[in-house]
């Protein structure tokens, strides 16, 4: 077949040998690639023969000049992924029409198969895991409990460390809870299981500390004497705190983790305010006064003649239920009505009526006094007022009187505040009067019960302080 050349060219036998300058540029020899800018071993000047070097823990892959300055190094190559494990980790976790809904029992056979990997191997199964999308719907199914295992797995194959917790107090008073530290290098789905495990800690955490204010209300309640109130110490104030994670600054998951810790683990239905309440109420109680709260209160009266009869409960918020019963005379005298009335233990009390009909006046040797209008027949509206025992209060009281007024039967329901007394009011105000928990101040330079002066050693008294005590506290 003819060949056709181009115009001025020349034919060129294909026998005829090639110059070299007329080579073709792709038959010469290229030049050596360029080599990365790293550091080696010194091995010899060029051309010397290569000699294996003993292994004594210096040799080890090529470090850049970039990262020696950078001051990072290569982490160590981690054993490959069984492919057996790989294949078993894919079966369970991967959706099929063979496999088409993940089962509880799926998660299970994929705990196993994880401890089943070598440990050296464990870390790069995680990874190849997060990167295939499988530790993330892995993850998504785990409960509580199943987490904490899978956590734990992987804390005994040195990838997770623990941030130790506190220890638990007395009437088990919940320390800080031990959660994983979170650190940025894991894989991401890691992470998210991690800071689940904390928001699990800390939700148990908070559940924990209610069921401890609810044994230490209980206990105080319970408690029949000053010194076995104080032997109970004060409530406790629960430090569970966002810091507790131990998520750095940089961390770009900082915010979102804590955010959802924060709200993953709830408030306690109780306070450490209420607590306090209780115990001063209970305070109170023992010094023989009543505690600050609210009341419900019910007085049946009988009468006859100039007998009278009656007995009162009330319900209070703090403290526990009382009940009254009162018997005495009743003396009238126009609209003036006088009441004398005496308990069980012999204690009397009096009280001044004023009746004008539509409404009445009285006030008794408690400081209490009252003031009741007509609301029909055989109702009466009442509002009641005592400064001196800080209880303001009202309700409604139904009469029923015979034909002759010689018998005479009411039921009395009321309601009331009750505030702080004038007196202990301003004992609250002063820096020197202790709390129910508090020590004294002259217990300390060791002042002897009867080197007190006489109204500091009655303020003592009243707060259950005894001589024998006050010795045996001040030795301490």
């Amino acid at each position: 077949m003819s060949r056709i050349d181009s115009s001025g060219s020349h034919p060129v036998s294909p026998d005829s040998p090639l110059h070299e300058a007329d080579a073709p540029r792709a038959l010469k020899p290229s030049a050596p690639p360029s080599t990365r800018n790293e550091l080696r071993t010194y091995a010899g000047p060029p051309g010397a023969p290569v000699v294996a070097s003993p292994s004594n823990g210096l040799a080890g892959p090529a470090v850049s000049a970039r990262e020696l300055a950078l001051g990072s190094r290569p982490r160590p190559p981690s054993s490959s992924v069984p492919e057996d494990v790989d294949a078993a980790l894919k079966s369970h976790l991967t959706r099929s029409l063979s496999n088409p809904l993940l089962t509880d029992s799926d998660v299970q056979a994929t705990h196993t198969v994880l401890g089943s990997v070598p440990r050296d191997a464990y870390r790069a199964t995680l990874e190849r895991m997060d990167r295939d999308g499988l530790l993330a719907t892995y993850v998504s199914r785990l409960e509580a409990s199943s987490r904490q295992s899978f956590l734990d797995q992987a804390a005994s194959n040195g990838v997770l460390q623990r941030r130790p917790g506190g220890v638990t107090g007395p009437l088990g008073m919940p320390g800080r809870p031990e959660v994983f530290v979170n650190d940025p290098k894991l894989p991401g789905a890691l992470r998210d299981a991690v800071n689940a495990h904390a928001i699990d800690t800390g939700r148990a955490a908070v559940l924990a500390y209610d069921a401890y204010l609810q044994r230490h209300g209980e206990a105080v309640g319970q408690s029949d004497s000053f010194r076995a109130l104080r032997s109970l110490g004060p409530p406790q104030a629960l430090d569970l705190r966002e810091t507790m994670l131990g998520l750095s600054w940089a961390d770009p998951r900082r915010e979102r983790y804590e955010s959802e810790w924060k709200a993953g683990i709830g408030r306690p239905q109780r306070s450490l305010v209420q607590a306090y309440e209780t115990a001063t109420a209970r305070a109170l109680v023992l010094s023989g006064q009543k505690p600050a709260g609210a009341f419900l209160s019910a007085e049946a009266s009988a009468s006859h003649d100039l007998l009278r009869v009656k007995s009162e409960a009330r319900l209070a918020s703090r403290g526990p239920p009382e009940l009254q019963t009162q018997a005495g005379v009743v003396a009238k005298a126009g609209p003036l009505g006088l009441e004398v009335m005496t308990d069980a233990h012999g204690e009397s009390e009096t009280e001044l009526q004023l009746d004008l009909g539509v409404a009445s006046v009285s006030r008794d040797s408690q400081g209490k006094v009252e003031l009741s209008l007509g609301a029909g027949p055989h109702a009466r509206a009442h509002a009641n007022l005592n400064p001196r025992t800080a209880e303001f209060g009202g309700g409604v009281a139904f009469e029923l009187s015979d034909r002759t007024g010689q018998h005479h039967a009411s039921l009395k329901l009321g309601y009331g505040l009750r505030g702080l007394t004038p007196e202990h009011a301003s004992q609250a105000l002063r820096r020197d009067v202790p709390g129910v928990f508090s020590r004294p101040k002259d217990l300390d330079p060791g002042i002897a019960w009867d080197a007190l002066p006489a109204a500091r050693r009655a303020l003592y008294e009243r707060q259950g302080w005894t001589r024998e005590e006050w010795a045996e506290d001040s030795r301490r």
